[in-house]
């Protein structure tokens, strides 16, 4: 059965996903912190949505997902914190830099990565002045993010 993703989406047996377990409390995750983690995924494609938010969620990380900057503004200008934001770089309608910027004018103070299969020359160095923190590669896997939730949860401790 595939896990149940967060954010509104259901697993197959109907229940609403949440929390850091997948939604399906008959199922513990595969990682415990010491302090709760939450990440906010940003990014266009909703298979990268689906299939990020599944692997942090099954790792016990609260996990919501918006398809755009503009989302992610909203849903920090309504009070929502996070312990970690994943950006795509290459988005539409916002560039990755582009929301990053406007996240840090917000206030936003947590870490924020960039996802990205490749970078255009000079890209990495306008995420990373617009406020950015570094980059991880896409699509998400747990090789690729568990060594930056270690870190996190160290850092918050």
């Amino acid at each position: 059965m595939a896990p149940a993703i967060a954010n509104g989406h259901t697993s197959n047996n109907g229940n609403r996903a949440e929390g850091g377990n997948a939604g399906n409390p008959d199922r513990p995750a595969l990682r415990y912190w010491r302090n709760k983690l939450s990440t906010l995924l940003v990014d266009e494609s909703e298979n990268h949505r689906i299939l990020g938010t599944a692997y942090l969620t099954a790792y016990g990380v609260e996990t919501r997902s918006v398809s755009n900057g503009r989302a992610a503004m909203e849903l920090i200008f309504s009070g929502a914190r996070f312990s970690l934001i994943l950006i795509d770089m290459h988005m539409r309608c916002m560039s990755g830099a582009q929301c990053v910027s406007h996240l840090r004018t917000m206030g936003v103070r947590s870490p924020i990565l960039g996802m990205t299969t490749f970078c255009r020359e000079g890209e990495e160095q306008a995420f990373l002045a617009a406020g950015g923190n570094g980059f991880i590669p896409k699509p998400l896997s747990p090789n690729n993010f568990l060594q930056v939730l270690e870190a996190l949860d160290n850092n918050q401790g």
